[in-house]
């Protein structure tokens, strides 16, 4: 039996993610085997400086020889991050929005006028994600500059996040993914898929710099208890229940009523992809917004891209079911 010692970090921030069951058309290469997978982890130089590469790599290959139960789940979740990684092609997108996905309409969410509401006043700029694993610091970055760009009226494409993970992800990156679903911090994933020297902003009137510079990255969102409840789309005045963990977003568009400041999120979860807040839940859940400031003409020609009105990060050839997990924002 193989054993390992690896310390269970405890992050900082926390992504609150719910899998769903819709699996949209994926692009699939031949279903990888476990050896491409540990071929393109060397390749990657992941763990390689670690005295317990070989150990950690054979448990990948055959995590039935683990220590204990604990070890065991934990890396066949590890071996099926992997496997999904590279047995796929490019991001999942669509032009059709699979049917069981929360929507947008204004019967759920009055009182926005056309001019307040981003994807209203640019409707072909409407897109949505779906958030399959702890990765919500990389989808809300995605949404945001996607937004950026249609608010400079440039096209509208879509970070390939797939792509990026394969080919931009440093081996430290890697190792977190595959091994702990964490990620990183979501203002500073923003900045590395914009254009060199953009400026970013995250003071000023929310209201004002949203008229001048289209969404904002809602990061740093702590989730409580009370809004994990996914058919609830609108939550007021203080957070409810036990913290969760945190998350990252969009902020599309806004509202007054009675001196009271309304937001609306865009979010990630399968049935809970639009959210309204008011300024004291928001304020209590401690987020802040980030603006970007330098127009966006394009994705950097570095990183691949894609086009579509539905997106989804990780194509897997059967529902992983649902449940809840927790990673790193």
């Amino acid at each position: 039996m193989l054993t390992t010692f690896r310390s269970l970090s405890v992050p900082l921030l926390l992504c609150v993610i719910v899998l769903g069951s819709f699996f949209g058309q994926h692009r699939y290469t031949q279903r990888a085997n476990i050896e491409d997978g540990i071929k393109f982890l060397e390749q990657k130089g992941v763990l390689a400086t670690s005295s317990l590469r070989g150990t950690i790599f054979s448990l990948l290959r055959d995590p039935s020889l683990s220590a204990n139960s604990e070890e065991r789940r934990r890396y066949e979740a590890a071996r099926e991050r992997l496997l999904r990684l590279i047995s796929t092609e490019e991001e999942t997108h669509s032009d059709v929005v699979p049917s069981g996905l929360h929507l947008w309409n204004e019967t759920e969410f009055p009182g926005y006028k056309k001019e307040d509401v981003f994807f209203l006043k640019h409707p072909a700029a409407l897109s949505q994600r779906y958030q399959l694993s702890g990765l919500c610091y990389m989808h809300g970055p995605a949404m945001v500059q996607h937004y950026a760009l249609a608010h400079n009226n440039h096209s509208v494409p879509m970070i390939d996040l797939l792509k990026f993970i394969k080919e931009h992800f440093t081996a430290k990156q890697l190792e977190k993914h595959i091994f702990d679903n964490e990620g990183g911090d979501s203002s500073t994933f923003l900045k590395s898929i914009l254009q060199p020297n953009t400026t970013l902003i995250s003071t000023g009137d929310p209201i004002l710099n949203f008229r001048d510079f289209g969404p904002a990255l809602v990061a740093k969102f702590e989730v409580h208890k009370d809004f994990m409840k996914a058919s609830v789309h609108h939550h007021y005045g203080k957070p409810k229940g036990e913290f969760v963990g945190h998350h990252a977003m969009a902020m599309v568009g806004h509202r007054f009523d009675n001196d009271t400041s309304y937001f609306l999120l865009q979010n990630w979860w399968e049935k809970k992809q639009f959210v309204e807040v008011d300024a004291d839940y928001l304020e209590a859940s401690g987020a802040y917004f980030t603006f970007i400031k330098t127009p966006q003409t394009s994705i950097p020609d570095k990183f691949s891209y894609t086009y579509g009105k539905y997106h989804e990060l990780e194509a897997v050839d059967k529902p992983e079911g649902q449940a809840n997990e927790m990673a790193s924002e």
